[in-house]
């Protein structure tokens, strides 16, 4: 922490360098209390560690978020000196009392009230979930942002997010963003246009800016209303069909229900594993969800049958229930569920002309999957359809907005 209370209920906040003989006075001149729990706190400082109080005793301070890297020290003083240089009403290391929370930085803007959130450390889900609904409970709006050097970038485009960094999305459905701040660097970075191939590889644009060029009164990331990530979702597909045969498993029950369907990854029918907008809500990867409907509805239709969209909806649902399609923890992301992406690869499967709305929710098949008979011509045939396909694609994908 880099505040506390001094024994006269006055409250202070350690500069960001300590002397030698400034430490010494502060230590002399009185006690520090912890806001939160009351309990007696000392000042730590050196040569490397960040001026910071630390409980005098092991203490159970729930609002204590204790220990804390000189990493986050640094990074919410940083963060909090923008807001002040701004003209902004921030608190620093803020303690509500109410629901028993400290956070980094209460900003009040028109009598709305922000909870700056600095997360440098891993949290647990529940405890994500915890801190933010009691923000909430309180009119406070949480707004997170994560140490940027958690980040794993694997190239310009294609980064690595974990269970942990997907709790932090926020924006829309139909822009969803990460916000970062790197202390070393003081740049403030959005991570957006967020487009996950599996579990944790995604194809994403990364835009940051020093603090100092930034203004808090713009705290949106600018909204790309274009798809630029084709070519590399294209090489991804072809990598996955090429070489998840190697790696695949009999006893997987995905792979082993290709194999009974008489599919391979390689061979997989070239209109799966299509992008689709809002579908970072499905953790399973869109070419094995999307490979599930095929299963499950799509080949078992012949020319001219019918097709209901709540018929999708239900195997989609039983997938669900039996773990074989897993659904991804969004906390800040709410208002929509995880059928939208779905009913928007339906929407698309109609435009592609494979599927012809005859009323509301049912449709004729006109059109077959096309399911190739050897690696070779799942090559050929990916460049055909991407070429008739690819402006429909990208305008699917940014321009589904409702359905």
């Amino acid at each position: 922490m880099l505040s506390a209370m001094k024994e006269d209920g006055t409250w202070i906040t350690l500069p960001e360098r300590l002397t030698g003989n400034l430490l010494t006075t502060l230590k002399d001149s009185t006690r520090y209390f912890c806001p939160c729990c009351k309990t007696e706190m000392i000042i730590k400082a050196g040569t490397i560690k960040v001026p910071h109080f630390a409980h005098k005793n092991n203490s159970s301070c729930q609002a204590s978020s204790e220990p804390e890297s000189s990493y986050h020290l640094t990074g919410k003083r940083s963060l909090y000196d923008w807001f002040v240089s701004h003209n902004f009403q921030a608190k620093l290391e803020a303690y509500i009392p109410e629901i028993k929370k400290r956070t980094d930085i209460l900003v009040t803007v028109d009598e709305k009230h922000y909870a700056i959130e600095f997360q440098c450390a891993f949290i647990s889900e529940s405890e994500f979930n915890e801190r933010t609904t009691a923000y909430l409970s309180k009119g406070i709006i949480p707004i997170w942002i994560l140490g940027a050097k958690r980040l794993q970038r694997n190239s310009k485009n294609e980064f690595s997010l974990s269970a942990f960094q997907w709790l932090f999305v926020n924006g829309t459905f139909e822009h969803p963003f990460l916000w970062l701040y790197c202390p070393e660097t003081d740049q403030l970075a959005a991570l957006k246009n967020i487009t996950p191939f599996s579990k944790r590889t995604v194809f994403a644009e990364l835009t940051s800016a020093p603090l100092n060029l930034l203004s808090p009164n713009h705290m949106s990331p600018r909204i790309c209303m274009e798809f630029p990530f084709l070519l590399h979702w294209r090489r991804k597909r072809k990598s996955w069909g090429l070489h998840r045969v190697k790696t695949a498993k009999r006893s997987d029950p995905f792979f082993y229900e290709l194999y009974t369907h008489h599919l391979s990854p390689s061979t997989i029918p070239i209109e799966i594993g299509i992008p689709i907008q809002g579908m970072f809500q499905i953790e399973t990867p869109a070419i094995e969800w999307q490979a599930w409907l095929y299963m499950d509805v799509f080949q078992t239709k012949k020319l001219g049958e019918k097709m209901v969209m709540n018929e999708v909806l239900k195997h989609f649902k039983k997938r669900i229930i039996t773990g074989d399609i897993k659904l991804r923890t969004l906390p800040l992301l709410k208002g929509k569920d995880a059928e939208d992406p779905v009913k928007k690869y339906i929407r698309f499967m109609e435009e592609m002309g494979y599927i012809k709305e005859e009323q509301a929710g049912t449709y004729t098949v006109i059109r077959q999957f096309t399911v190739p008979t050897t690696s070779d011509e799942s090559i050929t045939l990916e460049s055909i359809f991407y070429q008739k396909s690819k402006l429909m694609i990208e305008k699917a994908y940014i321009h589904y907005n409702e359905i």
